[in-house]
């Protein structure tokens, strides 16, 4: 158990994804600045710790291990095992397990697992921002009225003029004043990556649902019966016609996320494998788009398997 702790503290805060098989998969959402008008200050970006209990397995636990322990595949699987055993009796009904740094899992009498994340540290504090008060224009007065040169005095004193005096600031209220101005440039800058990140993220998930497979329907091709009529050939076995063919997909994985489908639709798409993602059900599928007669879809579905090396890829219409 303590085994599969590190390997969830290594992992994750490494990759920001760790899988556990037969367990789930915990990854760190980043979570922009937001602006709250009750209390009118600038909340900072956050990461915050999520789990859920749909998982792939990805090989990455069985290869730490053998690294970990110096073992063979072999081995190491049935370390896993052993390991996953120990992990699923800490978790019995009613008992907490603490993971140091990342939060704490709770199974309850229904085999399903809660967390509770811990808060990881965040830099920046709060931002104060104060709504500006605009001042109206004061409405000039009339000019005083000049008196005549027969009541004025011979001579006025003339006040010496103000000379502006530049304020003193001591070292140390200088160098108070040089922290201030950085900081609220860092708290700033804080700002303005997580809404680029924001925006980066919804050109993704655009960029992923043009990806949607189209249905494209096959051509008819119109021919005139009164040219070029050909005999009819009884030896020839009749062709079924191309409007007969259907359009179907072969699910290869599914998944209870988005996320977690969309990664594993590009990564197919990187490896020049004709994926496409969709929704179905509440789950997130990842297919391959197919177009066959209805009696050839049996002998499709056996060749994506044997291709992807997927043996639980079904079809779906």
């Amino acid at each position: 158990m303590l085994i599969l702790q590190q390997y969830i503290q290594e992992v994750l805060f490494r990759q920001r994804i760790c899988v556990v098989p037969h367990i789930g998969t915990f990854s760190i959402q980043h979570f922009p600045a937001r602006y709250n008008a009750g209390a009118q200050t600038l909340l900072p970006p956050r990461d915050q710790v999520v789990f859920t209990q749909s998982w792939q397995d990805d090989g990455s636990c069985l290869e730490w291990i053998a690294l970990k322990e110096n073992l063979v595949p072999a081995v190491a699987q049935r370390k896993l095992e052993k390991y996953i055993e120990e992990f699923r009796e800490a978790l019995q009904p009613g008992q907490a397990l603490e993971l140091p740094g990342i939060g704490k899992l709770q199974g309850d009498f229904a085999g399903n697992l809660h967390f509770h994340p811990e808060e990881l540290p965040v830099d920046p504090a709060d931002i104060p921002i104060a709504p500006i008060q605009r001042e109206e224009p004061a409405v000039p007065s009339a000019p005083p009225a000049i008196p005549p040169a027969s009541a004025m005095p011979a001579e006025v004193p003339v006040p010496p003029s103000a000379e502006a005096v530049e304020p003193v600031m001591t070292p140390e209220e200088e160098n108070t004043l040089e922290a201030v101005t950085e900081g609220s440039i860092f708290r700033w800058w804080w700002a303005v990556a997580g809404a680029v990140i924001l925006l980066g993220g919804l050109a993704a998930w655009w960029y992923i649902g043009r990806q949607a497979p189209v249905n494209i329907p096959a051509p008819v091709v119109t021919i005139d019966s009164t040219k070029h009529r050909p005999a009819p050939d009884s030896s020839r076995a009749a062709t079924p016609a191309v409007s007969d063919s259907i359009s179907y997909f072969v699910v290869l994985e599914e998944f209870q996320d988005s996320l977690s489908a969309a990664k594993k639709a590009v990564k197919r798409q990187s490896w020049k494998q004709n994926v496409v993602m969709y929704r179905r059900d509440n789950l997130y599928k990842v297919a391959v788009p197919v177009r066959s007669l209805p009696i050839d879809t049996t002998s499709e579905l056996q060749e994506n398997r044997s291709k992807f090396g997927i043996n639980k890829a079904y079809l779906e219409y």
